[in-house]
C-alpha cells in the first residue's frame, strides 16, 4: 500500500521547504500566489489530505464549534441550526451537534465530551430545569473561561453570553391584536415553570389580562406539554366550560396546531367562532388550516448574533456578558378574528 502524502512529499516535489507548504495550505499571505498555487495543485495531484485535527493542536484551536439542542421533536429548534451553520461554515468552522432530549443529564454529558475533544466553542439551547449552577458551578469548572453562547432560553444570572427572543413584547402583541377585536374571555394553554420562555409568555398573559381589568382563574390558565396531543385534547374541555373562552392563546404553535386540529370534529371554526393563536411562528404556520396567527421568533437574527458573538470569543475577543434581547414580530392570519 502505498505511504499517505505528507507535508514533505509535496515540499520535495515542488521544491520548497516544509514550513512554506504549511502555509501555502492554509493559504498564508506570506507565500506569493504563484507559489501557492503550485503547492496546492501538487497536494491535490499527489492526494493529500490537509490535517486539521493537527493543525488545531499546534494552534489550540480545534476549529469545531459545538452546538447542543434541547429538543428536535419541535421543529422550531432546527431552525436555529441552518442560520448557525450558515455562519460557521463561512468562518471554515465545523459543528459537531447533540440532541439532548430535554434530559440534563444528556446535556451535562455533552458539555464534557466537548472539552474533551477539544471543541473551540459551544452553542447552546439549554433543557427544561438548566440552572445557573449546571453552567457555572464546581461540576462544570472546564467551562470557566470557555466560550459559550446561550440562545432561545435564559439562565438568569449565568455568567455566559445570551441571545433570546422577547417573549413579554410577543404575548403583548398577540393580546393586544385580539383585544381590540372584541375578545374578553380567553385561555392560555402549555408551558410551565421550568423554562424561561414558559415562564415569560405566562407572566406576561397574566399582566396583560390584569392591566385589562379581566379575571385569571383555573379556568384561564391550563399547562401541559408542548405536543398536537394536548392541544388536541384541551379544546374539548374549554368547550365545555359554561362560558367557552372566545380565544384561546397557545404558548406554541406545535399546541395550537393541536387545537385547530381538533377544532373542526366539534363542529368549530377557527378564526370565526373562535380564535386561535401560536407562538414561534413555524414555517408550517402559514400552511395550516386555516393559517395560525403567530409571533415570528426572530430565528435568522438569534442564530446569527449568537454565532457571530461565539466567534468574537473564540478569537479571544474580552468583553462584559452580554444579554441580547431580540424583538418578534406579529404575524395576523386567519385563524383571528372579531368575537361571533
Amino acid at each position: 500500500m502505498a505511504s499517505r502524502p505528507t507535508l514533505k512529499t509535496i515540499a520535495d516535489q515542488v521544491g520548497v521547504t516544509v514550513s512554506a507548504v504549511s502555509l501555502a495550505l492554509r493559504n498564508d499571505l506570506r507565500i506569493s500566489q504563484a507559489t501557492r498555487e503550485r503547492i496546492q495543485q501538487a497536494a491535490k495531484e499527489l492526494g493529500y489530505v490537509y490535517n486539521r485535527h493537527a493543525a488545531g493542536l499546534r494552534r489550540g484551536d480545534s476549529g469545531t464549534v459545538a452546538v447542543c439542542l434541547n429538543d428536535l421533536s419541535n421543529p422550531f429548534f432546527t431552525e436555529f441550526l441552518g442560520h448557525m451553520e450558515a455562519c460557521f461554515r463561512e468562518a471554515d468552522r465545523m459543528m459537531l451537534f447533540c440532541h439532548a432530549h430535554e434530559t440534563p443529564s444528556i446535556q451535562a454529558r455533552f458539555i464534557r465530551q466537548m472539552a474533551e475533544h477539544g471543541a473551540a466553542g459551544l452553542i447552546l439551547v439549554p433543557v427544561a430545569g438548566t440552572t445557573r449552577e449546571d453552567l457555572d458551578g464546581p461540576q462544570v469548572r472546564h467551562l470557566q473561561d470557555f466560550p459559550l453562547v446561550l440562545i432561545s432560553r435564559d439562565v438568569a444570572d449565568t455568567s455566559f453570553d445570551r441571545v433570546i427572543n422577547d417573549d413579554v413584547l410577543g404575548i403583548r402583541l398577540l393580546f393586544e391584536h385580539l383585544y381590540e377585536a372584541g375578545h374578553r374571555r380567553f385561555a392560555w394553554l402549555g408551558g410551565g415553570g421550568d423554562t424561561s420562555t414558559a415562564r415569560d409568555r405566562e407572566c406576561s398573559f397574566r399582566q396583560q389580562m390584569d392591566a385589562a381589568g379581566l379575571p385569571v382563574t383555573s379556568d384561564s390558565v391550563h399547562h401541559g406539554p408542548t405536543t398536537l396531543e394536548f392541544g388536541d385534547a384541551m379544546l374539548k374541555r374549554l368547550l365545555a366550560m359554561p362560558e367557552p373562552p372566545t380565544a384561546i392563546m397557545c404558548f406554541s404553535d406545535i399546541i395550537a396546531f393541536g387545537v385547530l386540529a381538533a377544532c373542526y370534529r366539534h363542529g368549530v371554526r377557527p378564526g370565526v367562532d373562535i380564535s386561535v393563536t401560536g407562538f414561534d411562528d413555524m414555517a408550517a404556520a402559514a400552511y395550516s388550516a386555516p393559517a395560525l396567527t403567530s409571533v415570528r421568533v426572530r430565528t435568522d437574527l438569534i442564530g446569527q448574533c449568537a454565532s457571530e458573538l461565539l466567534l468574537s470569543r473564540m478569537a479571544g475577543e474580552q468583553f462584559p456578558p452580554v444579554r441580547k434581547v431580540i424583538p418578534p414580530e406579529l404575524v395576523v392570519r386567519a385563524s383571528t378574528g372579531p368575537v361571533a
